[in-house]
């Protein structure tokens, strides 16, 4: 008995070594870029580059370029800074700054991200702010995510927005998964297709009767790089969700996202 708890122990300890590796590398590679951005921009210190971000005299594509690296860096400082250029009249700041926000990740985000997701924010502000709220993956969010996307009344990029960030939260309720399988019968197919992979990578077991509904879904999904219909993102959801239950972690989506 003893020899083997004594082994479940090591394996545990061995997978959780694993991931910390995992995450070591990754975080050794975001320094990396953040390191090469700035060489591009000339500059050496957070300092600098957060000083560059806040510069409205400086060129956009350099304040970006700032962004990025602030974020590869996780540089926590800069959020007060990134956040007051998440609604800027210029697409590319919005979207590198909040980018960033999502790569450095504090807590602190959850809050303002939810404000700017619930609106009155321009359309592309409160995507990216939905984004973002994936990317945080805080369980906080999720109240929100649902409500914009059981609202029929939201445009139809926001919805799908909202449907990917609910499968990226790190802990899903039943509301959720029901809220996911009844737009299952929304009239968009890139929405019913974007659920299905939020499904699919969520791995709820019993979501799968109700995803094979839809496999006779014929619908050519419109915006995707590649032709695919609904019912091929029904199947792509069904072995993700087989393979999740068999290994315990999700697997990638096999479909590609617009």
């Amino acid at each position: 008995m003893y020899r083997s708890l004594w082994a479940q122990g090591e394996v545990l300890m061995s997978n959780i070594m694993k991931q910390v590796s995992r995450v070591s590398v990754q975080d050794s590679k975001d320094w990396e870029r953040g390191l090469e951005y700035a060489k591009k921009l000339g500059i050496e210190g957070q300092k600098e580059l957060l000083r560059l971000c806040a510069d409205t005299r400086e060129d956009v594509s350099r304040r970006r370029l700032a962004c990025l690296a602030l974020g590869f860096f996780k540089y926590k400082a800069a959020v007060s800074v990134l956040l007051k250029l998440v609604d800027d009249d210029d697409l590319g700041l919005v979207l590198d700054s909040t980018l960033a926000l999502g790569m450095i990740g504090s807590p602190r985000l959850v809050r303002p991200m939810i404000s700017l997701a619930k609106g009155p924010a321009r359309l592309d502000v409160r995507n990216r702010a939905i984004d973002v709220l994936g990317m945080l993956g805080d369980v906080r969010a999720e109240e929100t995510l649902v409500g914009i996307l059981r609202n029929r009344d939201e445009e139809e990029s926001t919805r799908w927005y909202a449907a990917d960030a609910i499968a990226c939260l790190r802990k899903h309720s039943e509301r959720a998964i029901t809220c996911l399988l009844d737009t299952l019968k929304d009239t968009s197919a890139l929405l019913r297709w974007h659920c299905l992979q939020a499904l699919g990578t969520m791995g709820d077991q019993n979501s799968i009767p109700a995803i094979q509904a839809c496999l006779t879904d014929e619908e050519i999904v419109p915006h995707l790089p590649s032709k695919e219909t609904v019912s091929d993102a029904a199947q792509a959801a069904i072995r993700n969700i087989r393979a999740c239950n068999r290994t315990g972690r999700p697997v990638d989506r096999s479909s590609s996202k617009p």
